[in-house]
């Protein structure tokens, strides 16, 4: 059955869906369903779509290759409006809070806490920043009088 290369089934009263097995016929090339009562999507595999439209008329079938396109499949559950975007915007707010609190206690608290680092803090804004900042003064000072 996997050799199966022309398969005709038209009008012969089938009923259901279509086997999602038949998209496995690797070596079909010619396969007629119409004029029979199947419904429901056609197979959305590669081997389905490439049968000629024809194949599929006469039966209530959607989706490729017919040019009627299946209706969407809606949720049963009713999505309340603006609820989800309410959710997102508090757990939005909440990461950049948690996320100052933390920046702000990694830094803070070991300043507070320990006196070897408040210090080499204070050394390095009072003695090599402000001298590194009055450096790129004077430069563009210069740089501006030429």
């Amino acid at each position: 059955m996997m050799m199966l290369e022309s398969l005709d089934l038209s009008m012969n009263q089938l009923s259901g869906n279509i086997p999602p097995g038949m998209s496995s016929l690797n070596f079909l090339n010619h396969l007629n369903l119409s004029y029979n009562n199947l419904l429901g999507e056609i197979s959305t595999s590669t081997q389905m779509q490439t049968m000629d439209a024809s194949g599929f008329i006469g039966s209530q079938l959607c989706g490729l290759p017919l040019p009627k396109k299946c209706r969407e499949k809606h949720e049963t559950t009713p999505k309340v409006a603006g609820a989800e975007d309410k959710e997102e915007k508090y757990w939005f707010r909440l990461g950049i809070a948690m996320g100052f609190g933390v920046g702000f206690v990694g830094i803070v608290g070991p300043l507070l806490v320990c006196s070897f680092w408040r210090r080499a803090y204070y050394w390095f804004f009072n003695e090599y920043m402000w001298y590194k900042i009055d450096d790129c003064f004077i430069k563009v000072r210069l740089m501006l009088r030429n």
